[in-house]
């Protein structure tokens, strides 16, 4: 198997002794070759995606407003969503075909996640909806464009809003006697 070596800079130049200004946060994109791959942990390497720790132990409090299956949805929103601010281009019925829950039930948890901040509707095409995971919440990419990204991004809020708290709860429909 072979082993990537990692890209190395100069601190320090050796013919004259000066030390030289490093750009460690730099873009990476303008990276030339095969080393567009920033993290490489073996044996699965590839890319990570930059969450808030305090938002994430706020979403895991069993009084957050938001359940198990809201949890799983917005993680998977994080793990399969595009680099940067593209949205994830997957129907309900292809998220719940690979997660396991109803078709229903990722929608709702995708209404309650979007009310409550975590999630931003990206694009609409007739009747779908494709969203996007919050930049304050989770961003694959660089720091630079995060920090452009949350310019126009809402807080997400957590615990959740009544709103998306009193849509989740559904009173059964009664019938008409025939």
């Amino acid at each position: 198997m072979a082993r990537s070596t990692p890209v190395r800079a100069q601190g320090v130049n050796r013919a004259t002794g000066e030390v030289m200004q490093l750009d460690l946060f730099g873009d990476e994109d303008a990276r030339p070759g095969p080393d567009k791959i920033r993290y490489d942990w073996n044996p699965h390497p590839g890319r990570h995606v930059n969450v808030s720790k305090s938002l994430m132990r706020k979403l895991w409090r069993k009084d957050s407003g938001y359940d198990q299956n809201d949890r799983d949805i917005f993680g998977f929103y994080l793990a399969h969503s595009p680099d940067g601010t593209e949205p994830l281009r997957m129907t309900f019925k292809e998220i719940s075909e690979i997660l396991g829950p109803a078709q229903n039930t990722v929608r709702t948890s995708v209404e309650k996640l979007h009310l409550g901040g975590l999630l931003l509707e990206a694009e609409k095409f007739g009747r779908m909806r494709f969203y996007r995971v919050n930049p304050r919440a989770g961003f694959d990419g660089p720091a630079k464009k995060q920090v452009d990204a949350t310019k126009d991004a809402r807080f997400p809020q957590v615990p959740a809003p009544a709103d998306a708290q009193a849509k989740t709860v559904r009173t059964p429909r009664k019938r008409k006697a025939a």
